[in-house]
């Protein structure tokens, strides 16, 4: 590494402090370019299937949220007919409560024609039963 460095225009005191300055290390340890590749690659090829589940779950969200916009649209024509069908409750109470009231007008009606009809009768009877007592 010296001689590299001195025949890369360092001198040999320059080449010397930078050998000094690097803390000892055996040769082994020092990996090689071919070592460096395969590890990269391999790093590759890990994130490569990291990605690919990337991508099946990214389909799977874009499914699920498809389907979700399906039942939005479903859930929003059901509250649209519930509120028809409220409308439609509300217009029949309606109805009942008027024939309610009719049916209340009408049943004061006939207790006062059948009292007025007692009445009637009675006058009717009196009537006749004083006349005849004093035929």
């Amino acid at each position: 590494f010296r001689e590299w460095l001195v025949n890369h225009e360092l001198d040999e005191q320059v080449a010397d402090a930078i050998l000094e300055s690097m803390p000892p290390f055996d040769w082994s340890d020092i990996a090689r370019g071919s070592e460096m590749r395969q590890r990269f690659d391999a790093i590759d090829l890990r994130f490569g299937g990291i990605d690919t589940r990337l991508d099946a779950i990214d389909k799977r969200l874009d499914g699920l949220e498809s389907r979700m916009d399906g039942l939005e649209s479903r859930m929003d024509g059901l509250g649209s007919r519930m509120l028809r069908l409220e409308d439609g409750l509300d217009r029949l109470i309606i109805l009942f409560d008027n024939l309610a009231d009719q049916m209340h007008s009408m049943s004061r009606a006939i207790v006062l024609s059948v009292m007025a009809m007692a009445v009637t009768l009675a006058v009717l009877v009196l009537t006749v039963g004083i006349k005849a007592l004093f035929a």
